[in-house]
């Protein structure tokens, strides 16, 4: 199956036109599809669904002008876009390693120089599209149809300057101040800041260790008080490797959870930054090697994501490079319905306006130009293995020194962390019989104990009253461990736990 797409993708490349050229060139996904156009129903109309600010945001009037030009041939008068002959860069050069971290790197040069054919260096050092340069949002394209192929015609694909951008934009496109954002009960601190930081009002969701519940979800929507103030229309996960809680949505979740946002209809924002990190089982540190067979298998164990269960384009789904290529290439990609992607760069053209040139560059020296989408599933699959590996020692780590009759978990089956669970009930004089409010500063007080010991030891762990959209009785005490970042010999359990 995968051998088939890939074969696919060369096939299209083939019969393809030759990609846009020159500073900032027009381009879009419609251009790059491997599929044949309007094969599959187009996306429901979502202006109903816009901000005030959104409806009234539009296209900028340069951008505009300069997207109807043919670059090779216009004398370029309009734009106050500076000359490359000035700029004082003549190349970048990378060695960029092999498609299989788990093994000694086999080091391939590449260079990106001024005037070359397959990207341009002047063109990289210089304004850009909103959408991105036509070299990667090609690539992108490719891979979103092939991994996740949306099940709607007009679905297009974005680059962006990385998940915490693309959020900031999204709010503006679908919330007004003071509107309420669904979020589960806990999340992603950078999130939550910037939902806060709009105006905008949050209302937790129950979930359990298969993700979102759809019976609270629906519950809490139905039951809603237009008193309060207009229903919540968004509701923003992250499904899989769920941030903090380590959660991954299961298939049969993702079809009810997506029901009830039909039901309701609701926009989902999908935040997947951990989607290819597949750990699989706890089962000791793996030995596979990622051969052309495991990356089939690999592939089939993904989850379904909700861009691909999405029939009515009611998902943008956002994925960066940050979790599984370099966090300060501050790139990555969105893919809704074309009605939303040209909202979203309207507000990237008077914003950010693009992601960064080099850092495009060296993503397409490295995924088009030196892996190729086979290098790229295959770089993945080793990351995984890599993680899951981390994963295991911290786990063995856990039961080996933590108090297993006060703490519990659940093994993280994707991501990064894991989310330990504190039962106050056998720690004394601390939540019992108290009342909520008291409850819940008691429970602050030992979780400020347990961190300021931990960091005394030599050990940063994070607190689980970060990740806390919304404080109820439910709240309990919690601690995120990140196995990502820590050295592999640091993960190690040792004769004594630090400290």
């Amino acid at each position: 199956m995968f051998r088939r797409r890939l074969d696919e993708i060369e096939e299209a490349r083939k019969r393809a036109q030759p990609l846009p050229s020159g500073a900032a060139p027009y381009t879009s996904s419609k251009f790059f599809k491997v599929q044949p156009l309007d094969t599959k129903p187009n996306a429901k109309c979502w202006s109903h669904r816009f901000s005030a600010n959104s409806l009234i945001q539009t296209d900028s009037a340069l951008k505009v002008a300069s997207r109807d030009s043919d670059p090779l041939s216009m004398i370029t008068l309009g734009t106050a876009r500076p000359s490359p002959e000035y700029f004082p860069w003549e190349s970048i050069e990378m060695r960029c390693p092999s498609s299989s971290p788990s093994k000694t790197p086999v080091a391939v040069s590449t260079a990106c120089t001024k005037g070359e054919q397959e990207y341009d260096l002047s063109v990289a050092m210089n304004y850009g599209y909103s959408a991105g340069s036509p070299q990667v949002l090609r690539f992108v394209t490719e891979h979103i149809e092939m991994i996740h192929n949306p099940p709607y015609n007009d679905w297009e694909s974005s680059l962006t300057c990385g998940t915490t951008s693309a959020l900031e934009i999204c709010f503006r496109i679908f919330s007004n101040p003071g509107d309420v954002v669904l979020m589960e009960e806990y999340s992603y601190i950078g999130t939550i800041s910037a939902a806060k930081a709009q105006g905008l009002k949050i209302l937790s969701v129950a979930t359990d260790n298969f993700g979102v519940i759809p019976g609270d979800l629906d519950l809490q929507l139905d039951a809603w008080d237009p008193e309060i103030g207009p229903k919540p229309i968004l509701l923003y996960m992250i499904p899989t490797g769920q941030n903090p809680t380590g959660v991954t949505h299961s298939n049969k979740r993702r079809r009810e959870i997506y029901q009830v946002a039909a039901k309701h209809d609701l926009y989902i924002l999908e935040d997947d930054p951990y989607y290819f990190l597949h750990l699989g089982p706890y089962s000791g540190p793996s030995d596979l090697e990622p051969d052309s067979t495991s990356l089939d298998e690999y592939l089939a164990h993904l989850p379904n994501s909700y861009l691909s269960l999405d029939v009515d384009g009611r998902v943008i789904r956002m994925d960066t490079t940050s979790k599984i290529l370099a966090p300060g290439l501050r790139c990555g990609w969105i893919t809704a319905s074309s009605q939303v992607i040209r909202k979203f760069l309207s507000y990237s053209e008077v914003g950010v306006l693009s992601p960064s040139g080099p850092s495009q560059a060296m993503i397409y020296k490295l995924l088009d130009k030196t892996w190729g989408h086979e290098g790229f599933i295959r770089w993945l699959l080793s990351l995984s293995l890599q993680y899951r590996e981390r994963r295991d020692l911290l786990l063995q780590a856990c039961e080996r020194f933590l108090p297993l009759d006060i703490c519990s978990w659940a093994v993280p089956t994707s991501g990064m962390f894991l989310w330990i669970k504190i039962d106050s009930s056998k720690v004394t004089d601390v939540l019992n019989g108290d009342s909520d409010d008291i409850a819940w500063r008691r429970a602050l007080q030992l979780e400020e104990e347990i961190f300021s010991q931990a960091r005394r030891s030599g050990v940063l762990i994070s607190k689980g009253s970060w990740f806390v959209p919304v404080v109820d009785e439910s709240c309990g005490i919690y601690l995120r461990l990140t196995f990502a970042a820590a050295p592999r010999d640091e993960l190690e359990p040792s004769d004594t736990a630090p400290g």
